[in-house]
């Protein structure tokens, strides 16, 4: 009879349910691995909104397709994804379904952070129940409110609020660079280039960078 050797990690990384000795979710970890392998993300607050910033380059037989990496959620609302691509999708497509909700329901538009907040809460129950896995994608939520607003929302269901933020495959170079160059009252045009700027700081280092590959939306107050 041969032994094998099993690393002490795998009887706790086949549940999400089991906490290692140390603490640790293992499958949360690598939901927060993958988004860190998706493409250079960023989004900026400035005076009247958010500029929120991807990179989402194509080979060159790939034709575009309406489903992109920042996209619209409400007239006041944008969001930017990183990581899985299909896990993306349906964040947003809940986003929506939820801005029309309350909508419909209260007669006013959502405000951000309720919004924000019950993304985090989804996203948080697929780190408790067995036979499920965390979602494999981050969001930047942008939007305006009584002022500008940028949340970052991540497989763990953690929420936080930023003022520039990156995430992706890029995001040490791209948020040391937003670090160094962000400032208060930044205008629209300064926060796209700062934005595109961070991105391509993250990209070059990673392989061929093009700049034409890099989706921009932009929400305002008006």
């Amino acid at each position: 009879m041969v032994e094998m050797d099993v690393p002490a990690q795998m009887g706790y990384d086949r549940a999400i349910v089991v906490f290692s000795p140390e603490g640790r979710i293992y499958q949360v970890e690598y939901a927060l691995q993958a988004v860190k392998l998706g493409k250079t993300t960023v989004g900026v607050v400035f005076k009247d909104g958010i500029v929120l910033a991807a990179y989402s380059p194509i080979s060159n037989l790939q034709l575009y397709s309406k489903s992109t990496k920042v996209g619209k959620i409400d007239k006041h609302i944008g969001s930017a994804a990183c990581g899985f691509t299909g896990d993306a999708r349906i964040l947003i497509d809940f986003l929506r379904v939820q801005a029309q909700v309350n909508k419909l329901t209260y007669g006013e538009p959502i405000d951000v952070f309720v919004l924000a907040k019950k993304l985090a809460d989804r996203m948080q129950l697929l780190t408790q129940f067995a036979g499920a896995r965390p979602y494999g994608a981050a969001i930047l939520l942008g939007g305006v409110n009584n002022e500008p607003i940028l949340y970052v929302i991540n497989p763990s269901g953690t929420l936080d609020r930023w003022k520039a933020k990156a995430i992706g495959k890029g995001e040490r170079e791209s948020q040391h660079y937003l670090e160094k160059n962000y400032k208060d009252g930044i205008s629209e045009e300064n926060a796209k280039k700062l934005a595109a700027a961070a991105i391509e700081q993250g990209e070059k280092k990673l392989g061929k960078f093009d700049k034409k590959a890099i989706e921009i939306l932009v929400v305002k107050k008006k």
